[in-house]
């Protein structure tokens, strides 16, 4: 490579100065020589926004999905930056402007919204069973002399965020099936709190009942543990009906390669690899499959049936 010659006269200054200006000085002078180079390109990272629906504080969220972003990085080559919507309205403004760039979502969100996205791309979450369908369950204490979802008439529930299908959408559907109008019948009812805020609250006696994923109270014993939660005190009383479970897709501005390096990234995470079993069970995963067109239709069918709005 043939240098200007301005960069040999800059060069030749740099040695002359050597023991003056002492390596520090050298080290740096070089790396801007170098960038004058012809032919030298400086390499630009994009940062990708990653949004999640987080189910508890923001800072639990991070906790719970830096591994992921972690894996990401490294497995893609992807800059991602972690981004939380706790509401549709604010999530729906971010997703229009353009500031976000890859989703990971419950499935009625998905549906709303789904002309934004490349649907060329969509993943969906695995069961620790391999299944994309999960359902919500309605846990009481043993000792509360409740067993079915009439007995709930004049108790208080707590559900998931609105941004659940499982624990809310469902839920709702569930309750309302069982002539439960909930804003009527309950004394009282929330949106609010993860598995593990929900099961806790019930086992304090805070609320009557409560609403959580059907796998919380048999996959999640250390989280149970750690919150001194005796799982053996609550029962399961009744199930939602089954709902798909959370979709990952790119928004359309988002170039092909990036996001098959994405998609392939997350396809690859295995349950059977104790490294990458961590990392989906800090982030509530199993791991990730591609959605075909019958999946996609199955999931506009439940939205439907289920009168998401």
């Amino acid at each position: 490579m043939q240098l200007t010659i301005f960069q040999k006269i800059l060069f030749s200054a740099l040695e002359h100065n050597y023991k003056r200006a002492g390596s520090l000085l050298l080290a740096i002078a070089s790396f801007v020589l170098l960038v004058w180079l012809p032919g030298y390109t400086q390499p630009l990272s994009k940062t990708f926004n990653l949004c999640i629906f987080p189910c508890t504080d923001e800072t639990n969220s991070f906790r719970k999905f830096h591994p992921l972003v972690t894996y990401i990085k490294q497995t893609a080559g992807l800059n991602i930056s972690l981004v939380f919507h706790d509401d549709l309205a604010g999530f729906e403004r971010a997703l229009k402007n353009g500031s976000l760039d890859f989703v990971i979502q419950d499935p009625h969100v998905y549906v709303k919204l789904s002309d934004k996205y490349n649907n060329a791309y969509i993943l969906q979450a695995l069961t620790s069973g391999k299944e994309t369908t999960q359902c919500g369950v309605v846990v009481v204490r043993k000792d509360s002399g409740l067993k079915g979802i009439k007995d709930l008439k004049g108790k208080t529930v707590m559900f998931g965020s609105k941004l659940s299908s499982p624990r809310w959408i469902a839920a709702r559907h569930l309750f309302e099936k069982n002539g439960i109008e909930i804003d009527r019948d309950l004394r009282d009812y929330f949106n609010k709190g993860c598995c593990e805020d929900v099961a806790f609250n019930v086992f304090l006696n805070v609320v009557d009942a409560g609403v959580v994923c059907d796998h919380f109270l048999q996959e999640h014993e250390r989280r149970q543990q750690e919150l001194g939660l005796d799982a053996a005190q609550l029962a399961v009383i009744a199930a939602t009906d089954r709902v798909p479970t959370k979709i990952f897709s790119a928004v359309k501005a988002v170039r092909d390669d990036d996001t098959v390096k994405m998609v392939r990234a997350l396809m690859h995470l295995d349950s059977q690899d104790s490294e990458h079993r961590r990392i989906l069970e800090s982030a509530d995963l199993a791991g990730f499959r591609k959605a075909s067109s019958q999946n996609l239709r199955q999931i506009m069918e439940w939205s439907a049936r289920m009168q998401v709005d």
